[in-house]
């Protein structure tokens, strides 16, 4: 019998996450998979469930939650044999949009037997891995000002709802990008260091990004009125790139990226915010093993080969309470 360890936030979503478990679960039972289920107590937890199960050699865990849930358990299992499946389950949902994985519960949960298993790149700053992007600026504020404010309105709406109230008091910074081995000054009120196609609730802002090619995507926005920014960004959401032809938009790839800043500014990874600049990025090929729908264009083996009967034992409960 198959089997899966489910690590969950609880508070993702606000409170979506749970409401998204019980469907999961149903799903599971019918189809005769045994799991467990961990959920986190507080930030930086789901690394060490992550950590203890990739330690146990388990095949695959699930993560339940928003994109701060889901860069936790990469930094757990990333670089190990055991697989990360995606069941979105917060406000962005970025990683599951750029693998194409269904936001329904029910259908992420299905490609635990009918998807396929890929390798992905992970980026790195400093200590820190990232699935989606690392980014200062406004997409900073954004996340803050969605993460501290409580909303009518939830997912992609939430995070949209956000960015007016960040732009009316729009700033701009004087950086230095130093790009593998080219330096670029810049003034810009936003810097997106990109793995993934999607981020920001599904803002398209590299459409061909490939989290296969061993590269960054730099999408860098300058000087830019505040009416005009609010007309481009709808149109990242078509995902046909015509924002980065855009005078204000400066675009590029590269394998590292340094920035630094004339002062410190808050640094995002994947929705969280941790650290100030510089940010120092780079990637790592394809470390990841991550469960995608069988569309997509990656190679992959067969995500039912090798998650039949696991022999990992369970970790303890304590363990999987945090206690």
């Amino acid at each position: 019998m198959s089997f899966v360890r489910i690590i969950v936030n609880p508070h993702a979503g606000r409170g979506r996450a749970l409401k998204v478990l019980e469907k999961v679960e149903r799903v599971l039972t019918q189809v005769g998979w045994r799991y467990e289920t961990a959920l986190t107590q507080a930030p930086g937890h789901a690394i060490e469930i992550a950590r203890e199960s990739a330690g146990a050699e388990l095949p695959v865990v699930a993560a339940i939650g928003g994109d701060g849930t889901v860069n936790e358990v990469i930094q757990g299992v990333s670089g190990t044999n055991t697989s990360l499946a995606i069941i979105p389950g917060g406000t962005g949902n970025d990683h599951a949009r750029s693998l194409g994985i269904p936001l329904a519960p029910e259908k992420a949960a299905e490609l635990l037997w009918r998807g396929k298993i890929i390798k992905m790149d992970v980026g790195s700053e400093r200590d820190r891995l990232f699935g989606c992007l690392a980014s200062i600026g406004f997409p900073v504020d954004v996340i803050d000002h969605t993460n501290k404010k409580k909303q009518l309105v939830k997912g992609s709406l939430a995070i949209l709802s956000s960015v007016w109230q960040t732009l009316t008091n729009l700033q701009y910074h004087d950086v230095t990008m130093t790009l593998d081995d080219r330096s670029i000054s810049a003034t810009t009120c936003g810097i997106f260091v990109l793995n993934t196609p999607s981020a920001g609730g599904g803002l398209r802002f590299s459409p061909n990004a490939d989290i296969t090619d061993g590269l960054l995507d730099v999408v860098v926005i300058g000087k830019i009125s505040v009416w005009d920014l609010l007309f481009t960004l709808p149109q990242v959401y078509t995902g046909n790139g015509k924002h980065l032809s855009h005078p204000a938009v400066d675009f590029y790839r590269c394998r590292k990226i340094r920035i630094d800043s004339a002062k410190p500014l808050p640094k995002m990874f994947d929705g969280e915010i941790i650290g100030q600049t510089p940010v120092e990025a780079s990637l790592q090929p394809q470390a990841l093993r991550v469960v995608a729908p069988v569309s997509h264009p990656a190679e992959g083996q067969p995500v039912s080969a090798g998650l039949q009967a696991s022999t990992a034992t369970a970790l303890p409960v304590a363990t999987l309470l945090g206690l």
